[in-house]
């Protein structure tokens, strides 16, 4: 997946006790966080609220330190997990 990459975006890995490893698209430029998506997971129908809504929150707060989505904590703490380990990257620019 990082071979396939463009430029400002970065992969971060999480992992939830009820999915498994979820993985985050991340599109960080200028120190602000452009674009965030979920390209990898295994939550439940459950999870899905979180997948569906905090990727947005995050965004619009730049930053993975947001509230989780109630009902969907263990997939909410995976993508900011996931998140937080793709910014790590951002910001020491590697893929």
């Amino acid at each position: 997946m990082t071979d396939s990459l463009k430029p400002h975006q970065y992969v971060g890995n999480g992992f939830s006790a009820f999915g498994g490893e979820l993985k985050v698209l991340l599109t960080y430029e200028d120190k602000e966080i452009k674009d965030l998506q979920v390209i990898e997971q295994h939550e439940s129908e459950t999870g899905k609220w979180a997948l569906d809504d905090l990727p947005g929150k995050i965004v619009a707060a730049n930053s993975a330190d947001v509230d989780g989505i109630t009902g969907a904590s263990a997939t909410s703490r995976a993508i900011k997990e996931a998140t937080a380990d793709a910014l790590v990257k951002a910001r020491q620019n590697k893929k």
